[in-house]
């Protein structure tokens, strides 16, 4: 491991990969505060946003969740690091 490269515990990696998604319930909060009625509109644009950011959310979780499937299995004896978020690649497969 490179010694520039950070550490983050699990759970501040998990923190920050939560934060989109907090994001995006405090957006679909206000709308709902705004809305007078049953039904809520929004544009296109902005129901496409929420879904890109459900699919990123879900990709890096099934990522983690796929490698502790592996590991529960024992089809992988590889280890996973969290790196700095800051940096491309922030979970590394080691041997």
């Amino acid at each position: 491991m490179d010694p520039k490269e950070k550490s983050i515990s699990l759970d501040e990696f998990i923190f920050r990969k939560l934060q989109p998604i907090r994001i995006l319930k405090g957006y679909l909060v206000g709308e709902l505060e705004l809305t007078d009625g049953e039904d809520v509109h929004m544009s296109r644009q902005d129901f496409d946003n929420i879904v890109s950011t459900l699919d990123i959310f879900l990709e890096e979780y099934d990522r983690v969740s796929a490698f502790r499937g592996r590991k529960a299995i024992g089809q992988s004896e590889k280890k996973t690091s969290f790196l700095d978020a800051s940096k491309p690649q922030a979970i590394k497969q080691i041997a």
